[in-house]
């Protein structure tokens, strides 16, 4: 499991390994912007970020790509290939290619696909409503086997609604494959489905607190704690 330690300006959070985390900031901006350095999208101005042990802020080059490549992305940022079918969007993830059909990456796809509830979706993307886009968005960050997800509130996206049943389904996979989950959170409906909620003002951690949840790292906080 992916475990990690963000120190960037203002930040010091410790994320350890399985945990969800929710983080809310005002501007929402400064949660994305974090967001961006914990996948190695953005390098951190100071400070560090580490990840398995790994010292993200001092990779480079190749060994930066490895990394992106092995993180599961979320985002309305990184939309799917619209001409793409469904399945061939999914099996585009990186970081290999998507090997001969019926092969164990097809077969891996279908999976992810049926874990997400869009086993039945099919044809190009771009014909898909915006719910099913984002089902299917889940199972292609899932592709990799990523031990480190991050991902961005469906809303506004989305109808509340909607919002709510992707959270279900993102949620649910967390729990069944057990990654690390860090989620931009832009509604505090949105923010309780994580077992630990971070909220971020003025460029710091201002609360830091958990929610629930059953991992052992939460289990023992709130042993601890009552």
């Amino acid at each position: 499991m992916a475990g990690g330690e963000a120190g960037v300006p203002g930040v010091s959070l410790r994320i350890p390994p399985g945990q969800s985390v929710a983080l809310v900031s005002q501007p929402r901006d400064a949660a994305t912007a974090l967001f961006d350095v914990i996948s190695g999208l953005a390098r951190p101005r100071a400070g560090r970020l580490r990840v398995d042990g790994l010292a993200v802020h001092r990779l480079g080059g190749a060994e930066l790509n490895r990394y992106r490549a092995h993180r599961g992305l979320i985002s309305p940022r990184f939309p799917l290939l619209p001409s793409l079918s469904v399945a061939d969007n999914v099996l585009a993830a990186p970081p290999g290619p998507p090997g001969r059909p019926g092969g164990p990456a097809a077969q891996r796809a279908s999976r992810l696909l049926e874990l997400a509830g869009a086993a039945t979706l099919a044809g190009p993307a771009q014909r898909l409503p915006p719910e099913d886009q984002w089902r299917v968005m889940i199972a292609r960050a899932l592709m990799p086997s990523p031990r480190l997800v991050l991902a961005e509130d469906p809303a506004p996206g989305l109808d509340a609604r909607a919002a709510d049943r992707i959270l279900d389904v993102l949620v649910d996979v967390h729990a069944m494959l057990g990654f690390t989950l860090v989620l931009v959170a832009g509604r505090p409906a949105s923010a309780v489905r994580c077992q630990r909620r971070v909220l971020l003002a003025h460029g710091a951690v201002t609360e830091d607190e958990l929610t629930g949840g059953d991992d052992p790292w939460t289990r023992s906080r709130v042993d601890r704690i009552g």
